[in-house]
């Protein structure tokens, strides 16, 4: 298993870390804490892209179900 910083997930999405935190807060992509840093499993982080990501209508609609 290897895991991923949020630096290292921002520069290969092209998005700002800050983004890359508001997605893992908003439950869109799995991330474990350890101690103070954040880490996303690589395979997570690739199964999330090869999905498109996940809007906000699909996660309630999931939650409905």
């Amino acid at each position: 298993m290897k895991l991923i910083t949020v630096n290292k997930i921002a520069e290969m999405t092209e998005l700002s870390t800050q983004r890359v935190y508001e997605i893992i807060r908003l439950g869109l992509l799995p991330a474990v804490k350890i101690g103070r840093q954040v880490r996303v499993e690589e395979q997570v982080l690739k199964d999330w892209i090869s999905r498109g990501g996940q809007t906000h209508a699909e996660r309630r609609k999931s939650q409905a179900s």
